[in-house]
């Protein structure tokens, strides 16, 4: 039986192939969050908008993570100023609102993950994968 820190790498793996393939322009190319550059799609990353490390709750958020170069993401800290800038107008504010409450909550309030909740996001992110391959 895997861990529960297996069990999080994992899904957090497929999660962020879905990101990727979401995300993705076409077959070869997409554009970042943050610096709105069109790039390669080996220079993708998925970024998370409230990091993993800090807002553990949201890692498999959808709204929170978005495609993002590799420079944005891994050298400017994921270049928040512009991802700020970016992000309402590709989720929308409503949902960027949203966003930021549950933020709030999460920041407060931590989170523990399960195994059957685990279990079951490496489920629909795999059928999400497949839907989009």
């Amino acid at each position: 039986m895997k861990t529960i820190p297996k069990l999080l790498a994992d899904c957090q793996k497929t999660f962020n192939e879905y990101i990727r393939l979401r995300d993705r322009i076409d077959e070869s190319c997409f554009k970042c969050i943050s610096c709105g550059q069109i790039k390669r799609n080996d220079q993708m990353n998925a970024g998370h908008y409230y990091s993993v490390g800090s807002y553990a709750g949201l890692r498999f958020n959808e709204d929170n993570c978005h495609s993002q170069c590799i420079y944005c993401n891994k050298y400017l800290s994921g270049n928040l100023i512009e991802y700020t800038k970016n992000l309402p107008v590709k989720i929308g504010k409503e949902k960027f609102e949203r966003l930021e409450i549950t933020a709030g909550a999460y920041k407060r309030n931590g989170v523990k993950w399960h195994r059957f909740e685990i279990e079951l996001l490496i489920k629909i992110y795999k059928e999400k994968v497949r839907e989009l391959k």
